[in-house]
């Protein structure tokens, strides 16, 4: 037998103040992507990738799941966001202004629950073409219209490497030599000095150190409610301290895998926060030589929810067969 479904028929007939607050609550909570990740450069494989990501960064732009409900829900969504435009406001001053190759076809806003989030790397600039700097743009974003900001570890440490030792968790070898017995460093040079004002106008940074996808259908996900209480958030960035919730993604990412026949599995290794932290800090450091701005930043790990299965074997036959 099916399991029984349930429908609450009274709901029209709830004050219009309690209505409102419900589909206030239903609304999710956004990592709002300036940018479009390229699979080759987050990936780093040669070509060979578990995800294409774009499906993800086109469902994460849309206007959230009530607004396609009915006109009151739909109301109630554009009352507390917006589809922006594809380009900054002209209205920003000139040296905030950033143009680039990886423009998003629609992107969702709400100020009251948005983090906007910058995929773009140094890696970008050899390969897209782009006017003015994304940190300066992304930095004006999350001041006036987001909560906070994020960004991925590489725009702070071009060379940085995926890898981590559990070993450095309790212990300091990996750096071995006192700051005190430092040799004289020189002083840092006008770019890095840039990006170090700008990025130390937020209190909070959100730092992604690694990108796990979730391949799942839509109603699996959403039944979870680690991609917002509908599935309509499909990008999450997840402080490594919050080591539960971290474990939650990782265990649907994995039990999603086994059930399905992929042409590329992910590394789904594990690394401790202090581990994650300490090789975060050691890309700060060195390049911005600042304390305030490595209380700031918080290492993370972004999930992707992708319900397009561009990873399975039987879908990829399929497309093929086309």
């Amino acid at each position: 037998m099916s399991p029984p479904t349930f429908h609450f028929h009274l709901f029209s007939m709830l004050p219009a103040e309690l209505r409102e607050q419900i589909w206030q609550y239903c609304l999710p909570h956004w990592f709002r992507e300036l940018d479009r990740p390229v699979a080759d450069i987050v990936f780093s494989l040669d070509g060979l990738h578990p995800c294409d990501l774009r499906n993800t960064t086109s469902m994460n732009g849309r206007p959230p799941a009530i607004s396609r409900i009915c006109h009151e829900s739909r109301c109630n969504a554009f009352k507390a966001g917006e589809i922006l435009p594809h380009r900054p406001s002209h209205e920003w001053p000139v040296e905030d202004r950033w143009r680039h190759g990886l423009e998003n076809e629609m992107s969702w806003r709400d100020r009251a629950r948005d983090v906007v989030h910058l995929n773009w790397q140094p890696a970008c600039d050899i390969e897209y073409d782009h006017f003015g700097s994304a940190l300066p743009s992304l930095a004006r974003d999350a001041l006036h219209n987001s909560v906070g900001g994020s960004l991925v570890v590489e725009c702070l440490d071009p060379c940085f490497r995926r890898v981590y030792s559990d070993d450095s968790c309790d212990s300091d070898e990996d750096d071995p030599e006192p700051t005190t017995l430092r040799p004289f460093r020189r002083p840092l040079s006008a770019d890095v000095l840039r990006d170090l004002k700008t990025l130390e106008q937020l209190p909070k940074w959100l730092v992604v150190m690694r990108v796990i996808v979730v391949h799942s259908d839509l109603k699996a996900a959403a039944e979870t409610g680690l991609f917002g209480l509908l599935g309509d958030a499909c990008v999450q960035i997840v402080d490594v301290s919050e080591e539960a919730k971290v474990e939650a993604y990782f265990q649907l990412a994995e039990t999603c895998e086994r059930a399905s026949a992929l042409t590329i599995t992910q590394d789904f290794h594990r690394e401790c926060a202090g581990s994650i932290e300490q090789a975060l800090e050691r890309s700060v450091e060195p390049r911005f030589r600042s304390e305030k701005l490595a209380e700031a930043m918080r290492p993370a790990i972004m999930f992707r929810l992708c319900a397009n299965m561009c990873n399975d074997v039987m879908c990829l036959e399929g497309l093929d067969q086309v």
